[in-house]
């Protein structure tokens, strides 16, 4: 409960900031749009700026992502463990089994969890960071392209999607460089205009 409450409010007061910050820049800019409709030009240095105010935007909302996934993983995992807690209640309290069957399925339980903790474990269960936003929308991009696949007759493995995750790393990667690049460009011609 209170791991869901304390991922509530981070997400409650993430989400607020980012909003407020862009509810500033959305006024700015219809500021900007109703002195340009009553007569006032707008030169290019206003145009970059209101570009990197709703990239600065973008970027704010994107912030909220972590909170959001850390609130949704809380709920989640109160619900998976109440339902599992409920389960196993009913298969080991069953009155119309003997006992050694109850032992039996306790064996098997224990058995079941012990494979699920060990394949998580491989997989790297507990390395996975919520705050790497780059991952999340790689993964949630390749999700959305794989389901579509699916719904499509396509067969997709894991090794598949893994592949796909990577290259939308990649991709992503490739564009983050590509305007760092043109921002040092545009500041490197804008000091030669300078001097």
């Amino acid at each position: 409960n209170w791991k869901i409450m304390g991922a509530g409010i981070n997400a409650a007061t993430t989400g607020r900031k980012a909003m407020k910050e862009v509810e500033a820049v959305q006024k700015q800019m219809e500021e900007k749009k109703a002195m340009t409709v009553a007569g006032e030009e707008q030169d290019g240095a206003d145009n970059a700026m209101d570009e990197e105010k709703a990239k600065m935007a973008a970027q704010k909302l994107e912030e909220t992502i972590p909170a959001l996934l850390e609130l949704a993983w809380a709920i989640n995992n109160r619900d998976i463990s109440r339902t599992l807690k409920g389960a196993c209640k009913k298969l080991f309290s069953d009155a119309e089994v003997t006992i050694e069957t109850r032992i039996r399925r306790a064996e098997a339980v224990y058995l079941l969890g012990s494979e699920f903790y060990t394949i998580g474990k491989e997989c790297g269960g507990e390395k996975y960071d919520v705050k790497d936003t780059k991952d999340i929308k790689a993964r949630a991009e390749v999700a959305v392209m794989t389901t579509m696949a699916k719904a499509q007759g396509q067969e997709v493995t894991e090794d598949d999607t893994e592949d796909m995750i990577r290259r939308a790393k990649d991709m992503q990667q490739g564009r983050d460089d590509a305007e760092a690049a043109a921002a040092n460009e545009k500041a490197a011609s804008t000091d030669e205009n300078m001097t």
